[in-house]
């Protein structure tokens, strides 16, 4: 499930029935040949790869949904001093049979099984995971004055990549038990950010603004369940660095290089269409995403062992905002487990 968005492409209109661009890339000579015009040489631009932005946007605006802040507490921090280590596991439903830009970007912009023998991967993902799972090490802080700061690492199951970030937040009611005050629920705001490693393809950023109502319920001198609900705005910032769209095909192979000019241009054998194969590098346009997403869970503290589950999901279509997107809402399954003191 390691991206490989080099395979989102849109060949050329301009292309003969049967080729493809990375055909043409692999043997430029083609287009000195017929069903391409006398001129095909000379305007080799027309034939060259052509990223699918819309394919690309829908897969890594996927990928941010999963890995990004999830404000996975109740509106009650640890408290001044205090302290929560724990493990988290994430389970992200995505659209893996989806399709944008005519390509099931999916399908086609992650890497499957690789071959036992080769170690090679196939052109196609046949069957990408229908979940990202997300397993993470939290460490969270009290400070005066009812902040709260979180450290998170983690890593996305089934690739090489990894996710790390912080949350600060400000519980602004918290902790009356009695009187009239020990009606109110807990409130508190705050935000983070995710930012993802292990991939050379794209750069990815997610913003999370959250806000949520808490109220701790004792069931004995040790025990307290606390119930909450949230509402988060989530900002995904991706940006594409430069993907060769013609992976398998070698330039200098293509080109019939035979050493370079005075100027330091390859000097290939293919004369008049010799920077075609060389080409095909391209940067897909850049993504700024929003979304509206709602957060239900609770938590059960028994002394020191802490234990939680949270599901957050789209509030509105993701298309409302983005026409582009065109997978249904997301939806997000948390777990954690760990020690609070």
């Amino acid at each position: 499930m390691d991206p490989a968005v080099e395979r989102l492409v849109t060949q050329p209109s301009a292309l003969p029935k049967g080729f493809t661009c990375q055909g043409i890339a692999a043997n430029p000579s083609v287009l000195t040949k017929a069903p391409f015009p006398k001129n095909a040489a000379s305007n080799s631009g027309a034939y060259t790869c052509l990223p699918d932005n819309v394919a690309f946007h829908n897969l890594v605006t996927e990928y941010g949904f999963a890995i990004a802040p999830n404000a996975f507490h109740p509106a009650r921090t640890t408290g001044f001093g205090g302290f929560a280590f724990t493990v988290e596991a994430s389970y992200t439903k995505i659209n893996s049979n989806a399709s944008a830009g005519g390509l099931q970007y999916w399908h086609l912009g992650t890497q499957g099984p690789s071959d036992p023998n080769t170690g090679s991967f196939s052109a196609v993902n046949e069957a990408p995971d229908s979940l990202l799972q997300v397993y993470s090490l939290k460490g969270r802080k009290g400070l005066p004055f009812g902040f709260e700061i979180t450290g998170d690492l983690g890593y996305v199951a089934n690739t090489t990549l990894w996710v790390a970030g912080a949350d600060i937040r400000w519980a602004v009611l918290e902790g009356f038990r009695t009187g009239t005050l020990g009606f109110l629920p807990d409130i508190s705001a705050g935000g983070g950010v995710r930012t993802l490693a292990g991939t050379g393809e794209f750069d990815l950023t997610t913003v999370g603004i959250d806000a949520q109502l808490s109220k701790p319920i004792p069931l004995a001198d040790s025990s307290v369940v606390s119930p909450y609900v949230g509402y988060q705005r989530l900002y995904v910032f991706g940006d594409s660095d430069s993907v060769n769209l013609a992976p398998n095909v070698n330039p200098l192979t293509a080109c019939g290089y035979n050493g370079n000019l005075a100027n330091g241009q390859p000097n290939c054998r293919n004369g008049g269409i010799s920077n075609f194969a060389f080409n095909e590098d391209a940067v897909f346009s850049n993504i700024r995403n929003h979304r509206d997403r709602g957060i239900i869970g609770v938590n059960y503290r028994y002394e020191v062992l802490y234990l939680a589950g949270q599901f957050l999901v789209d509030l509105v279509d993701p298309s409302s905002e983005d026409p582009v997107l065109v997978g249904s809402r997301q939806w997000t399954l948390s777990f954690e487990a760990g020690v609070y003191f």
